[in-house]
């Protein structure tokens, strides 16, 4: 991660490596009237169906785990397959406490409570169905956090999750972002939009029948 961005949590998105020096505040640069190809709407793996009870189980299992705090490092290192996690115990530990507090604050704790526990797995398809766009593999939203699980391949400089398809990216927030559009203004995500919904155009009838099957 590039040094010069500011650790501290804050109300608002923080400036990230992966924005211009020239370049506004962070925004959301998606626009659906020129985008073009394929669009590809859904996060999830194929043949993955998502479970009501699987995630409020989950929820309650990272609620559970906050009075082990101390073990987090091994419980990170063992879903990453990356010991040097828990080698660097103390740095882990401290890493730990920084992103509970920035979970709080940029409101990812109560989008795991929305999507886990609020949104069904049917109303999780019906969202995905009217997005627009794609991952740009930007890491904004992974960058915003510090995230522990986000690699990078120093062959190709792109960004690549190292939890990728676990119950991690599963059922936390990440294989389902975003499901609004204040979900992508928290992140200021490039990649995707909800903004069509809010001219009034509706999602197509075949892209909603096919993420209800």
């Amino acid at each position: 991660m590039a040094s010069s961005v500011d650790a501290r949590p804050t109300t608002k998105p923080r400036p990230l490596p992966v924005v211009p020096a020239a370049a506004p505040a962070l925004q959301t640069t998606f626009q659906p009237t020129a985008f073009q190809g394929e669009e590809r709407k859904s996060n999830e793996v194929e043949g993955f169906r998502y479970s009501r009870w699987k995630g409020i189980a989950y929820t309650l299992m990272i609620v559970l785990q906050l009075p082990f705090l101390p073990l987090w490092p091994f419980f990170i290192a063992k879903e990453a397959k990356d010991w040097s996690i828990a080698r660097n115990y103390f740095g882990t530990l401290w890493y730990c406490f920084d992103v509970i507090v920035q979970q709080i604050r940029f409101g990812s704790f109560v989008r795991l409570l929305k999507y886990n526990l609020i949104m069904g797995p049917d109303e999780v398809k019906r969202r995905i169905a009217q997005r627009r766009g794609a991952c740009t593999r930007c890491a904004k939203c992974c960058q915003q956090f510090s995230c522990i699980f986000l690699g990078k391949d120093e062959s190709t400089k792109e960004f690549y999750c190292k939890v990728y398809g676990t119950s991690y990216w599963y059922y936390g927030t990440c294989g389902r972002y975003p499901l609004d559009q204040a979900d992508i203004d928290a992140h200021a995500c490039p990649g995707f939009s909800f903004q069509h919904l809010e001219a009034g155009a509706e999602a197509p009838a075949e892209a909603v029948a096919s993420h209800s099957k």
